[in-house]
């Protein structure tokens, strides 16, 4: 153990404990899959809101975010103004409409009702594997803070948050998920007030902080960087982030959207996003600050770029507000895990193990209406174990993550690898009846082979290997219409736009034109 000051052991422990009776007392009221999946649909708007802002400023932002404004500057906050607000409005006005008409519980769900269950399990897949490799991810970003505040082992810091977060996402489901959610965010925006306070304090006030800024690190306050940056060159930063990750991320993002569609009304649903989209524009002070704060008043430089929000907490601020902010981006590392691990236990247990086992069903005959009629019970143990599961991989895998460099760009060239042809296939989708259901899963699989060359032969930079693979899996959908069987259009109504936008004689446009 490092020197911690009691107060703040105290509000760790309270606030650990805190969140395991918090899990108690919500699993009491928990008893089906859809109270599980998707909190009994009702959810208001202003709890969704607050809870995607938590999902989302987790430790690849908290920490990340942090560690790369340390490293590259102000550029990092990219992926809040361009990379975030204009597509949070796009999703509302867009995306969430079809989702919230259609009544799925997750974007492969939605996925396989346009296309067919091809698509929406090889989706779902794609999402789960992900998600449960991300939730290492988040851990280690926790052991890292846990080890740098308290001198903790690694292992010991993972341990303790898996269990502790498994204890209330296993038992309490979405619904736990949103309220602790909801409760973190608060203590995120209090935390980081402080340091902002404390640090610009430090540093001599603001006049002397941005004086050092700019006479001893001028290279870190370009907002775009140069075109040849192995990292972030403008022109990526446009096409691949602006046009491509960043409304992959907040319209087809299940760990986001997922409480989206248990609101209690479609209304709730769009005005959760929207709310959401007005706190984002006060997160790149919180979230870059710290990593400012460390180039300005830390002696020597950081061993490791991400150690830069745990430094700022441990030497800046005074006991009682350093262990609130402490707990505050422990609470932001576990928003991230508990989303991810619920959203990846809906797509396993109804996108993969559902559709699996209604095709065998099909093919076989043998399940019964009894067995139909106890199906959500089953999806809630099912759901349960998934969960529980999907946290020991993440604890296991979590000392993996350390060999990845910064969690920030390794959680975005993850992303890069499949978001541009899940992208491509649910916009085209949503706004014409042309693309075809075998298009879409052939789009989906050939636009992820060329992601993945691009990228990994190619060597390409992770924001042309977004855009590109979007272009190539739209041009691939848009021409598959030609040698491939459209869909019947009972098979797609309500699920497109012109499917849904009555004409000038009030017949709903449910044709074969479009």
């Amino acid at each position: 153990m490092t020197d911690v000051h009691w107060l703040d052991l105290t509000l760790i422990v309270v606030y650990l404990v805190g969140l395991v009776a918090f899990g108690l007392y919500i699993s009491r009221g928990v008893k089906t899959g859809t109270d599980y999946f998707l909190a009994g649909k009702s959810l208001p708007f202003w709890v969704i809101g607050m809870s995607i802002i938590g999902t989302n400023i987790g430790s690849n932002d908290y920490v990340g975010s942090a560690g790369n404004a340390y490293s590259i500057g102000l550029a990092q906050a990219n992926f809040e103004w361009i990379g975030a607000i204009p597509a949070m409005v796009l999703g509302a006005f867009l995306f969430l409409p079809y989702y919230w008409r259609a009544g799925v519980y997750s974007i492969p769900e939605y996925l396989g009702k346009r296309y067919d269950e091809r698509t929406r399990f090889v989706s779902a897949i794609i999402f789960t594997a992900f998600s449960f490799v991300i939730v290492g991810v988040f851990l280690w970003a926790t052991a890292l803070m846990l080890h740098t505040y308290l001198g903790w082992s690694h292992w010991v810091g993972i341990l303790v948050t898996g269990v502790v977060v498994g204890f209330y996402t296993v038992t309490g489901g979405l619904k736990a998920v949103t309220y602790s959610d909801t409760i973190q965010l608060v203590i995120m925006f209090a935390g980081s007030l402080g340091v902002a306070y404390f640090g610009i304090q430090q540093a001599g006030g603001l006049d002397a902080f941005f004086s050092k800024l700019q006479t001893e690190h001028p290279d870190k306050l370009h907002v775009f960087l140069p075109a040849d940056h192995p990292d972030f060159p403008w022109p990526g930063v446009l096409l691949g982030l602006a046009l491509v990750l960043s409304p992959a991320y907040w319209c087809a993002n299940q760990a986001v959207l997922q409480r989206t569609l248990a609101a209690r009304s479609q209304w709730d649903s769009q005005a959760s996003m929207l709310f959401a989209a007005l706190a984002k524009t006060f997160i790149p002070l919180l979230i870059i600050l710290p990593g400012f704060l460390v180039l300005v008043l830390s002696a020597e430089p950081l061993e490791d770029k991400d150690q830069a929000l745990p430094w700022i907490i441990k030497n800046v601020l005074p006991p009682g507000l350093s262990g609130l902010l402490f707990v505050a981006f422990i609470a932001a590392l576990q928003s991230s895990v508990d989303s991810t691990l619920n959203s990846a236990s809906t797509m396993f247990t109804r996108d993969i193990y559902g559709v699996w086992k209604a095709r065998f069903a099909r093919n076989t005959g043998i399940e019964s209406e009894e067995q139909r009629d106890s199906r959500e019970g089953q999806e809630l143990r099912l759901g349960r174990i998934v969960t529980f599961f999907g946290l020991v991989f993440g604890m296991l895998f979590a000392p993996v993550t350390g060999e990845f460099g910064g969690i920030y760009t390794f959680i975005q060239e993850a992303l890069s690898l499949f978001q541009g042809p899940v992208l491509a296939i649910l916009v085209l989708g949503i706004l014409s009846r042309r693309p075809t259901p075998s298009g879409g899963f052939m789009a989906l699989l050939l636009g992820l082979v060329v992601a993945a060359a691009l990228r990994l032969i190619g060597e390409w930079n992770m924001f042309y290997v977004a855009f590109a693979s979007f272009v190539f899996s739209g041009l691939f959908l848009f021409l598959s219409r030609y040698f491939t069987a459209p869909a019947l259009p009972d098979h797609i109504r309500g699920l497109t736009l012109r499917s849904v936008i009555p004409d000038p004689h009030g017949n709903s446009s449910g044709g074969n034109h479009g």
